[in-house]
């Protein structure tokens, strides 16, 4: 009986060691397919973050381009509006010389107008005077007549 219980011992041992190969190879497989899995995940979250990084760099690009376009257009802008004031500087600058030669020439004129008839005035006192005296002595030259 002894050889039965130690066969009988044998057997359960060899039966529970074939059960825990079964099982460590189980857990094998299972731990392959987890890291498989994990791998597998990981190559997932590495491709989407990429993905995402080349879809940010392109946008990050592409903002970049577009605000290097608003401020050349904004140079631009900047630079027509200068020349456009510039120009209107220009004109009116022009205008102002024209105004102050043609207010000068008006001035000149009636100052020329002004002498002229102040020289007519005169030159009619003086014919007033000149008259005054000749009628003067003849109102003196008539008197010494009558007397």
């Amino acid at each position: 009986m002894e050889l039965q219980t130690e066969s009988q011992e044998l057997y359960q041992v060899q039966t529970e060691n074939r059960h825990l190969k079964e099982t460590i190879s189980a857990l094998r497989e299972e731990l392959e397919r987890t890291q498989i899995d994990n791998e597998v995940n990981i190559q997932k979250a590495l491709s989407t973050a990429n993905d995402e990084i080349l879809q940010l760099r392109a946008t990050i690009a592409s903002l970049r381009d577009e605000m290097e376009k608003i401020r050349l257009d904004g140079e631009a802008e900047l630079q027509k509006a200068v020349a456009g004031a510039n120009d209107e500087i220009v004109q009116l600058k022009s205008t102002a010389v024209a105004l102050r030669d043609e207010l000068e020439q008006t001035r000149i004129a009636y100052e020329d107008q002004m002498q002229k008839k102040e020289q007519m005035s005169w030159d009619e006192i003086n014919q007033l005077r000149q008259a005054i005296h000749v009628l003067r002595t003849r109102l003196e030259e008539y008197e010494k007549g009558r007397r």
